[in-house]
């Protein structure tokens, strides 16, 4: 066998036996992580809702924020809740007596990822959106001519 061979071997058995160790070290964490629950399942700890808020605490907050939109809007079309999540919301920030520019601020948040809203908020229709990167925007709505022209058409 050639030196070149038997480095290459030595290299790959390197590699390898790394690997099982770290596969050991993993499994024994694991092995700890199951002693843990079972702690805390023993002092009376719910363990499916405390791996439920480890999983939480691992995630982004716009991430999070985004999965818990698509649940609500989801849970609504499947009949799981009696009100649309945005109507919720919306219901929330009018309850709170916000101002104008607060309650902007506060519908910005609610918008997801590629979205649009037109609202009236203390008046003059605005229009919030959100780009794909997540920046949130506010602008007076101004609507297009033809719904001018038709709304005239209409009064005249």
């Amino acid at each position: 066998m050639t030196i070149a061979a038997t480095e290459g071997r030595e290299l790959l058995r390197s590699y390898v036996e790394r690997i099982e160790r770290i596969v050991e070290e993993i499994q024994a964490l694991k092995d700890d992580q199951k002693v843990l629950f079972a702690e805390a399942k023993a002092q009376g700890i719910d363990t499916k809702s405390m791996r439920r808020i480890i999983k939480r605490r691992q995630k982004d907050q716009a991430e999070l924020t985004e999965q818990e939109s698509v649940d609500a809007l989801y849970m609504h079309a499947l009949g799981m809740t009696a009100e649309h999540p945005l109507h919720q919301q919306v219901a929330e920030l009018a309850q709170t007596g916000l101002g104008r520019d607060q309650v902007i601020e506060a519908l910005q948040l609610l918008i997801p990822v590629n979205g649009e809203i037109i609202a009236s908020v203390g008046g003059q229709p605005m229009r919030l959106w959100r780009t794909a990167d997540g920046k949130s925007f506010a602008e007076d709505y101004v609507p297009p001519l033809f719904q001018e022209f038709m709304n005239k058409r209409k009064a005249s």
